[in-house]
């Protein structure tokens, strides 16, 4: 047993001690809900069901980028260049951080998560430069998809985009104080549209390639070569389609997320581990069905080099008109899915808006709690919405306004690119944060993290460490590496040097500021702390599995279809 263990007390995130705190004369012994008076500030309640997280877990983040964004890195690296990046950065980064994610949530499910793992598993000063800039990293993207859908509606109307900038971000803001249950639903119906409409794109290009569209062409795999399977950027031979590639594994590393989504919904699930564990396993779907299936399909269905989706580059053309998809479909063809296509990739640009909105107000909340913030962002309503940060979220959020104007877009790119970077960093975090777990509990346990010592989710044996510390030393390359073009001949400028590298010095002296200013100290695996807060959760469990159990009792003498229904809804939901 550890010494922490012993003592029977609990870490001061902001001190980065092992010692109790006092507030007003009364002791308390965690860095999280427990700090605050829940009559006078409320808390975030646990309404997102296994229903609600069993769909996002496929399609929650996945915004018009994938749809329509595709385009560029598709034209400039290649066919089979562009296929192995995004698989590549799927099956080595993605997937694996996504289990790791889910095992430090099963373990310990609480609001804020990897911001609070950060602190707690390897220093409070990280805790605090990880909170600070994921929350701009997240109201960023909240500007970047509400600026999306007024792009996408550009395709029917030429409407002031700020009309529909505006209808979007008050949307948010709606679903953001109406409950964690509306924002639930919300991403639930939002991500089967967009698995729908991944189906239909992948059987429209399986059917097609193999002769079944109006012009009867049977053209197989011939999209794949007409570009050149591997194209060559910023320099000619074999650098230059490594740097393809490399340019395509960057396009990647900012378009397929999902991993902080997952660990910050972790804090507002019903049955938090067996809710989180089940979205861990299923995240290979995610994989398959976007980064991976979609791309392969998309290259059978069209060149790299065709004429129209250079010209869409050339114009800048946001709309489905300009979506690789489209060109392809109507090129063999077939006329009139446009609309449908675009409707679909609307509600995926407000979705992933949406997502990151909910990110953004939980970040800061949980910032709150940890005391980087100021505790008046903790305050709730009723329903467990925190009311404050999905003030600062909507306020931060007007900067999307800047795309009206043509004369400051300039500047709202600046902003975007500024943070696009701060996932990247998030992701180290949480690689961190599972690490320095992982030693903490084998260090406190005396014993392998391995089943049945560990009772709680774990992923397959293979992953750790060889496929863990592949993708840890992938995300800092791709980190360190991201604004490599800018050294090349013609290509530098102080912005760009500047929009590549500001995020992760901003990080690093977050980081190093927190530090001088607490005294922090990394945190040894003996004195990490794994047990503040658990017991509450455990005892939550207990309460939620009996009533769950009482629920699947009563349809112990239902109809056979009743039976039938709730057979198929557990299959898939739970």
């Amino acid at each position: 047993m550890s010494k922490k263990q012993e003592a029977n007390v609990a870490v001061d995130v902001e001190k980065g001690s092992i010692e109790p705190f006092s507030i007003n004369g009364e002791t308390y012994k965690g860095f999280n809900s427990n700090r605050l008076d829940i009559d006078t500030y409320g808390q975030t309640q646990r309404k997102i069901t296994s229903r609600h997280v069993s769909l996002m877990i496929i399609g929650q983040s996945i915004g018009s980028g994938l749809f329509v964004g595709v385009r560029s890195p598709l034209n400039t690296s290649g066919s089979l260049s562009f296929f192995l990046a995004f698989s590549v950065w799927a099956i080595l980064v993605v997937y694996p951080l996504m289990q790791c994610v889910g095992v430090m949530c099963c373990y310990l499910p609480i609001k804020g998560s990897f911001i609070h793992f950060s602190a707690r598993y390897v220093d409070p000063a990280l805790g605090f430069a990880a909170s600070i800039i994921y929350i701009y990293t997240a109201m960023m993207f909240v500007c970047l998809e509400a600026t999306a859908v007024a792009q996408v509606i550009s395709y029917w109307t030429n409407i002031n985009p700020g009309v529909w900038i505006t209808i979007a971000i008050v949307a948010y803001v709606c679903i953001g104080l109406v409950g964690a249950n509306i924002y639930g639903e919300v991403e639930f119906f939002a991500s089967i549209l967009k698995v729908f409409l991944i189906l239909g794109l992948m059987l429209f290009s399986l059917v097609s390639m193999c002769g079944g569209n109006p012009h009867h062409d049977a053209y197989g795999f011939q999209h794949w070569k007409e570009g050149g399977l591997f194209r060559s950027y910023l320099v000619g031979g074999s650098t230059g389609k490594f740097l393809g590639w490399w340019n395509a594994l960057l396009w990647a590393a900012f378009a397929a997320g999902g991993p902080d989504a997952l660990a910050l919904i972790a804090g507002e699930v019903q049955r938090p581990r067996k809710t989180i564990s089940l979205a861990a396993k299923r995240t290979y779907i995610r994989i398959y069905l976007f980064y991976i299936g979609g791309i392969f399909f998309l290259n059978c269905l069209i060149s790299s080099v065709n004429p129209r989706l250079v010209e869409s580059l050339t114009t800048g053309s946001q709309s489905s008109a300009g979506s690789p998809w489209v060109i392809g479909i109507e090129q063999v063809g077939v006329k009139g899915l446009a609309s449908l296509i675009n409707a679909v990739i609307l509600s995926s640009a407000f979705s992933c808006g949406n997502a990151f909105f909910y990110c953004s107000t939980r970040s800061i909340y949980s910032a709150a709690l940890a005391g980087y913030l100021p505790k008046f962002f903790a305050k709730c309503l009723k329903n467990g919405s925190p009311v404050y940060c999905v003030g600062a979220t909507f306020a931060v959020s007007l900067l999307a306004y800047l795309n009206v104007n043509e004369a400051s877009t300039n500047v709202f790119n600046w902003f975007v690119n500024l943070a696009t970077t701060g996932l990247l960093l998030a992701y180290i975090c949480m690689w961190w944060s599972y690490f320095r777990f992982r030693k903490a509990w084998e260090q406190q346990n005396g014993t392998k993290m391995d089943s049945p010592q560990y009772p709680y989710y774990l992923f397959a044996r293979w992953m750790h460490p060889v496929i863990t510390y592949s993708g840890f030393a992938l995300t800092i390359l791709v980190l360190f590496f991201n604004g490599f073009w800018i050294f090349f001949p013609h290509q530098f400028s102080v912005a760009n040097l500047f929009t590549s590298y500001f995020a992760p010095v901003f990080f690093i002296c977050l980081f190093v500021f927190w530090k001088l200013l607490k005294r922090t100290k990394f945190i040894s695996a003996e004195d990490a702390d794994i047990t503040t807060d658990k017991q509450e959760i455990d005892e939550e469990e207990e309460v939620e599995e009996l009533d769950h159990q009482e629920k699947q009792a009563q349809y112990g003498t239902a109809a056979w279809y009743v039976k039938l229904w709730k057979n198929f809804y557990s299959f898939c939901f739970t």
